[in-house]
Order: C-alpha cells, then sequence, then structure tokens
C-alpha cells in the first residue's frame, strides 16, 4: 500500500516532483498522463494492453482527460515495489533519466509494475508523481475491461489492480481519508484509496490506516465478517481530488 507517515511525503514530494518532472501548476482540466513501466521480470507477462484498458475506465469519470503510456522495461535491482520506492531507487532511475524505453517520464503518474506477489507486504507505495506496485502476474488474469464489471469481489487480479489505482492516487496527492466504504448486506465496498485496509490486522490499521471517516463524509468502519467488494473505479470524493489535480502536490 501506499506510505502514510506524512513526513515522509514531505521528505521526498521534490524529489518525487520537481526533480522528476519538473512539473509546474496548469489548469485542472488538462489531461492527466500516466505512464506504466514494467520491471524485467514483469514485462514477463501478457498484461499491458488490459492493463492500459482498465486504468484508463478508472481515470476517466474523474478527468475529463487522461492518457496512458507504455513507458518501457526497468532494469531495476529489485520486484519489491514499496521498497523501489521508499529506498528510492525508483524516483532516482526517473530523475536521473536512466529509465528504459524510448520516452521521458511523465509529468503526472509514473508507475513501474513489478512481479512480486500481492501476498507478500506492503505491496506497494506511491509519493508525488512516482508510485511502484507488484502483481504483474495477478494482473495478466484481468479479464478485458469490457467484461469485467466496476465493482466486484474479492479476487487476486481485482485487489491487484486496486491497489495499483490506490498507488497512483497517492502520486497525485490523495490520501486514504479520500475513499469511500458502505456496507451493503452482507458486503463492504471499498474504493481504491480504501482498498484491502480494513481486513488488515490492527496493528497495520493502527499505523497506516488510523482514519474514522472520509474527507466526503462516509464512516469508515469495520468489515464485521462483512466480505469486500472492490470498486475498480475511483469513487466520487476521490474523483472530486482526481479533478482538482493541476500538476503540483499538496496534502489535501
Amino acid at each position: 500500500m501506499g506510505l502514510t507517515r506524512r513526513s515522509f511525503f514531505l521528505s521526498v514530494a521534490a524529489l518525487g516532483s520537481a526533480s522528476v518532472t519538473g512539473t509546474t501548476r496548469r489548469e485542472p482540466e488538462t489531461e492527466v498522463n500516466v505512464k506504466i513501466w514494467f520491471t524485467e521480470q514483469a514485462a514477463n507477462y501478457d498484461v499491458w494492453e488490459t492493463l492500459r484498458g482498465h486504468v484508463e475506465r478508472a481515470f476517466d469519470p474523474a478527468r475529463e482527460g487522461v492518457v496512458v503510456e507504455h513507458g518501457g522495461t526497468v532494469d531495476a535491482s529489485s520486484e519489491n515495489a514499496y521498497e523501489l520506492v521508499t529506498g528510492g531507487e525508483w524516483p532516482t532511475m526517473l530523475a536521473q533519466g536512466s529509465v528504459g524505453g524510448p520516452t521521458a517520464p511523465a509529468d503526472d503518474v509514473n508507475l513501474l509494475v513489478t512481479a512480486r506477489s500481492m501476498h507478500e507486504f506492503p505491496t506497494g507505495a506511491g509519493i508525488p508523481h512516482v508510485a511502484a506496485v507488484g502483481g504483474a502476474e495477478a494482473l495478466a488474469d484481468l479479464p478485458p475491461v469490457e467484461d469485467c464489471p466496476e465493482v466486484t469481489g474479492w479476487s487476486n487480479s481485482a485487489y491487484a489492480l486496486q491497489v495499483l489505482l490506490h498507488e497512483c492516487g497517492h502520486a497525485l496527492g490523495l490520501d486514504h481519508e479520500d475513499g469511500y466504504m458502505e456496507p451493503v448486506g452482507e458486503h463492504l465496498v471499498v474504493s481504491p484509496m480504501v482498498s484491502g485496509y480494513p481486513w488488515e490486522s490492527k496493528d497495520v490499521r493502527e499505523e497506516q490506516f488510523d482514519t474514522d471517516r472520509g474527507t466526503c463524509g462516509c464512516q469508515f468502519v469495520r468489515p464485521d465478517g462483512r466480505d469486500p467488494r472492490l470498486m475498480l473505479t475511483f469513487a466520487e470524493c476521490e474523483r472530486e481530488r482526481i479533478a482538482a489535480y493541476d500538476g503540483g502536490y499538496a496534502p489535501w
């Protein structure tokens, strides 16, 4: 999951924004550019075309224009997505122009997908304009976007996609409080910025998801035996934050 310690976000904000992309503030209606890169191991999975469709669908209701591009293959030292961000390797590669592929880093989201299993935690991380997530094998099992509902039950592929969107949200400045959840019968519906946190241990929740209410007013509750229903598009409050994104980064 994404980083939650605000001090860490602030300490790496310069590396994640100006140093990486040279981004300047612009009008919110400008297109958002998401560039997806793959480690050499992750590139062995046939995931790009299907993944692009899912990311485009997730962002389209939130933003008038979104461009999702293939960044290329990256020679990373590890498949641990979380450590590649928090240890500085992935942000540094972007800042120094040492990434693979024919194109430069994107202005908005530079996402690295690795082959690390989604059963190994932490699963990913996101800082301003920079994110990484595991789960290439699981993402390769996603059905085409036209065959996949926007809200679905738990599966490895759906969870991997939701965490991927979660880290993209962090890269655009969203936090966990921007997420949404709602008990519906025997299910608990969760949006990308909430994702699997309600089902995590008490220690993990207290350290990384210590909040009772979303910024749009929804109550954050315990599952109490309810099964997860995963939203594969952003919820209304998340969409509002993405729509207001102007190319810079500031905590909401």
